[in-house]
C-alpha cells in the first residue's frame, strides 16, 4: 500500500466507533502479522548466516589440506603390475548372484 492508501485506511479506522475491546483485537491482529513477518525474516537471516558459517568453516578445513597433483595420486609400477591382467566386468553381471555362488562353493 502506498502512503495515501494507508492514510485513507487510518482515517476510516478512526471514523469507526470501536470499543476498547475492538481496538485491542485489531491491535493484536496487526501485531501478530508484524511478529510473524519479523520471525520469518529472522529465520531467513539465521539460515543465511548458518550457511555462510558452514561455507567459511569448509573453506578453512580444505585450506589445511595440501593440493595433490596427478603425480601424487598416480599408481606406482608395483600397483600397475598387480592389476595389468584384470578386465572390467560386463555391465550385465549380477554381482549378488556371483557372491552367492562363491559362498555356496566355499562353504557348501
Amino acid at each position: 500500500m502506498n502512503a495515501a492508501s494507508l492514510q485513507h485506511l487510518w482515517t476510516y479506522l478512526q471514523g469507526l466507533t470501536l470499543t476498547p475491546r475492538n481496538k485491542q483485537w485489531l491491535a493484536d491482529h496487526l501485531y501478530e502479522d508484524i511478529k510473524t513477518e519479523l520471525q520469518n525474516k529472522e529465520n531467513k537471516n539465521r539460515q543465511a548466516n548458518i550457511s555462510e558459517i558452514r561455507k567459511q568453516r569448509e573453506t578453512e578445513l580444505w585450506a589445511d589440506i595440501p593440493k595433490l597433483s596427478a603425480e601424487d595420486i598416480a599408481p606406482t609400477q608395483d600397483i600397475l603390475d598387480i592389476v595389468k591382467d584384470i578386465e572390467p566386468l560386463p555391465e550385465d553381471v549380477d554381482i549378488d548372484k556371483l557372491k552367492q555362488d562363491y559362498l555356496i562353493q566355499k562353504h557348501g
